[in-house]
């Protein structure tokens, strides 16, 4: 039998009436059965007695009681067992007793001490039965406890996720931003350079300011990143080349916004930093199978963390920001070489809810 547990009240109302028709109805089944066998008059009828008895006790008594109990403190104190155990024994005896008083007044007089042998036997049973209501009535409260405990606990670690990702993503842009009119200040005694350099810088900006969630299509940033790239073709000429390749798919597969930026910000930091010219800034993406593929290779030698002044912000945020939304199912290398560096990142292609859920 499906439960449907479930945090909603009315849902859980629904539940415990479901749990009632079954849990007695089975229990007149078999009271019914072995009255039938014992060819009792009106067994039948006092069977049906004694499952309504035990409806209206559980539901209109124990239910309302058990509910004070919980919101008053622990259930399962030494006391309270005691207390709760001498309760049902005294239904039990409840239950017997007018059960025996029915049956005298439909006048079962030809088979009372039947009766009477069989429900004294039954006595302890009945109690049990209350007993076994009692705790199944708790230990489904407890798994709607633990239920809303884990979801409370899950939302508490979402939006901690949801503000630390706003906060990381919050800082990228600015940081990315300031390079960018570092670029345009340079070339601030050429007209015509500007021009350029502001036409592409507000393509740029036009991505930015039109981030709203989490994810992007891939192609939207890269053709962004392509604009801010011919700022630094413009500003440096000849002394700066750039690639742009993408692989089949890779335009539509959403990914973190501002993937590929902090990437593209520290190939040409660090490139400009080697003697090697013109500076070379590769892009590459492809898929895998199911994985996705980023790389950003410059042109220079590998600078070693902690010997050039540096904020640490864009890669150092952009790991983090992998970790909340993919786990380990993504990752992000670097690979120096002898006349290169290439960051390298890997992701599912699935979008991270699909992948690794808040």
């Amino acid at each position: 039998m499906k439960l449907g547990l479930s945090l909603d009240p009315d849902r859980r109302e629904s539940l415990f009436w479901r749990l009632q028709c079954f849990g007695w109805g089975a229990t007149l089944l078999v009271s019914g059965t072995m009255t039938s066998y014992l060819s009792l008059e009106y067994g039948l009828v006092l069977s049906a007695y004694r499952t309504a008895f035990g409806v209206v006790l559980s539901a209109f008594l124990l239910r309302p009681l058990y509910r004070r109990m919980r919101a008053s403190g622990p259930v399962f104190t030494p006391p309270r067992v005691a207390g709760i155990l001498a309760l049902c024994a005294s239904l039990g005896v409840a239950d017997t007793v007018s059960t025996l008083v029915l049956a005298d007044l439909l006048r079962v007089e030809r088979v009372m001490d039947v009766l009477r042998e069989v429900f004294s036997v039954s006595l302890p049973m009945r109690a049990a039965l209350y007993v076994f209501w009692s705790i199944l009535y708790f230990g489904i409260h407890s798994l709607f406890d633990a239920q809303q405990e884990q979801l409370r606990a899950a939302r508490t670690e979402a939006a901690l996720r949801a503000g630390e990702l706003q906060m990381l993503r919050s800082q990228v842009n600015p940081h990315f931003l300031f390079n960018a009119l570092n670029s345009l200040l340079a070339a601030s005694d050429e007209p015509a350079t500007v021009r350029q350099l502001t036409l592409a810088l507000t393509d740029y900006l036009r991505f930015s300011l039109q981030q709203r969630g989490d994810l992007e299509r891939l192609g939207v940033e890269l053709a962004a990143l392509e604009s801010y790239l011919r700022v630094e073709k413009v500003r440096f000429e000849e002394q700066f080349e750039y690639v742009l390749e993408t692989g089949p798919g890779v335009v539509d597969a959403l990914v973190p916004v501002a993937l590929v930026q902090p990437l593209l910000e520290n190939a040409i930091k660090y490139g400009q930093l080697a003697a090697i010219r013109p500076l070379r800034v590769e892009i590459v993406s492809f898929i895998e199978g199911e994985t996705l593929v980023v790389a950003v290779t410059n042109s220079g030698c590998w600078v070693e963390p902690g010997t050039h002044p540096s904020t640490g912000i864009g890669l150092a945020n952009l790991r983090r920001r992998l970790e909340l939304l993919y786990g380990d199912r993504a990752s992000l290398t670097l690979a120096p070489a002898a006349a290169s560096v290439t960051s390298r990142i890997q992701l599912p292609v699935a979008p991270p809810s699909q992948v690794c859920p808040l």
